[in-house]
């Protein structure tokens, strides 16, 4: 087996900053990357939901073995087939994987490396158990551009109604929040998931292997917010890190300029603006909706690890 260090997990909220955190620090000597195992649809194969929550909807105990498995590469993973998936996508992922399982099997082969990213929003609320043994970066970005991301990817939270259960009764106000002509359901997922995070990390007892990712900061100032986390992480910082944070950030286009719908991650794009064409996007009561509710829930992040 692989003399593999303890691995570094990026989570956070989906749409936050994980893709390109996980390229510039993959791209550093002796380090290898795992994309999105525990992605339901193609990740590993004893993963049935996505955002497991050990001790909640899945066991301490199992959820332990899956990581130990993934960590030790001795997973299988899913061929991870999409309805929307073409012909030749379907027998390209048949034949050799999809975006999941090429990772890990990259990983897996790639015999210079010795210390394991796993990139993944899923793994959340798993968070409190990964940090008591493993370095944990969550990623968070604010609401208004979040719910934007949502909204032009046409996502939905459909784990909302699983996940509410493990949160004081209660506790979160966006459960009444319904969809309407004028305020997409897309925007009521984000609220949703955004309320959950921060209810979740706040319960997190204070940890020095828990460090928060600003999307924001690293939108604005990606060289500054590159190297705190190496820092954090112990790291050097080389002049290829830097070039790259930049490189990733910039885009193409040196305007404000809405990313093309369904594509995560539209490299023409000046990431500067990322958090600015929310404004083209939402409507103004989605924008109302979202002002006044950030307002009154005063969303903070936990003070440690930062």
């Amino acid at each position: 087996m692989k003399n593999i260090k303890k691995p570094i997990i990026i989570s956070g909220i989906p749409r936050s900053g994980t893709t390109p955190l996980s390229g510039v620090l993959s791209s550093i000597e002796g380090f290898s990357m795992i994309y999105e195992p525990f992605n339901a649809n193609q990740g590993i194969i004893d993963v049935q939901f996505n955002y497991p929550y050990p001790g909640k909807n899945i066991s301490i105990e199992e959820f332990q073995s899956i990581f130990k498995n993934l960590v030790q590469f001795k997973s299988s993973f899913k061929k991870g087939y999409l309805n929307s998936d073409s012909l030749a996508k379907r027998i390209f992922k048949t034949f050799f994987g999809n975006e999941s399982s090429l990772s890990y099997f990259r990983a897996k082969k790639n015999s210079s490396a010795n210390q394991l990213l796993i990139k993944d929003p899923f793994l959340l609320f798993s968070s409190k158990e990964l940090c008591l043994n493993h370095k944990v970066i969550i990623c968070h970005r604010p609401l208004l551009p979040l719910a934007a991301s949502f909204k032009r990817m046409k996502w939905d939270f459909k784990e909302f109604e699983d996940l509410i259960n493990f949160f004081p009764p209660n506790s979160i106000k966006s459960y009444w929040f319904k969809a309407s002509d004028k305020i997409s359901s897309n925007v009521i997922g984000a609220i949703q998931f955004y309320e959950l995070f921060y209810h979740y990390i706040n319960n997190i007892n204070p940890n020095k292997n828990l460090y928060f990712f600003s999307q924001q900061e690293f939108s604005t100032d990606p060289i500054e917010e590159i190297i705190n986390v190496l820092k954090w992480l112990e790291l050097e910082v080389s002049d290829e890190i830097i070039q790259l944070s930049q490189s990733l950030n910039r885009g193409k286009s040196s305007q404000i300029h809405i990313p093309d719908k369904s594509i995560q991650h539209d490299p023409n794009y000046n990431k500067k603006y990322s958090n600015e064409y929310y404004k083209l996007v939402l409507t103004k009561e989605e924008i109302e909706l979202i002002d006044a509710f950030v307002a009154e829930e005063r969303f903070e992040l936990p003070t440690f690890g930062l």
